[in-house]
């Protein structure tokens, strides 16, 4: 159901499968919440230095009848994931926080959805990367 593996240094990718997205509430975020322990028993790791800058790519893969239904706005659906894997101020756990920092870091944020045939294929794709000062 879940793989995450550091790609690179300076970037971290979770894929979960088997849930949909639409699921939402506690069953979801202990989801992505799991995905990232399983592979980081470590997490949430040290915070990087004042200033860091993160990027965020979340594709949702939605069942074709739930992709365009009601209740499923993009914005609706980052939320719940960027409160699981970065800490806010209203984030309620679970959490699978990667770094102990504020989602406030979070200066890029792509979102898609993208349909796919099956609940088996339903879930997500999360990437986070740091920022590199270079490229601000």
């Amino acid at each position: 159901m879940a793989d995450v593996t550091k790609r690179a240094t300076g970037s971290w990718h979770v894929a979960l499968r088997g849930m949909s997205a639409r699921t939402g509430g506690q069953d979801w975020r202990e989801a992505i919440r799991d995905a990232v322990n399983q592979t980081y028993p470590n997490a949430p790791f040290s915070p990087p230095p004042e200033g860091t800058r993160f990027r965020v790519d979340i594709v949702f893969r939605l069942p074709v009848e739930e992709a365009t239904g009601s209740g499923v706005d993009l914005d609706n659906l980052a939320e719940p994931v960027l409160d699981t894997v970065f800490t806010s101020g209203r984030a309620q756990p679970p959490t699978g926080a990667v770094f102990p920092v504020n989602d406030t870091w979070v200066f890029r944020l792509d979102l898609e959805k993208l349909e796919v045939a099956s609940t088996d294929e339903a879930g997500l794709d999360l990437t986070i990367e740091i920022v590199p000062r270079d490229e601000r």
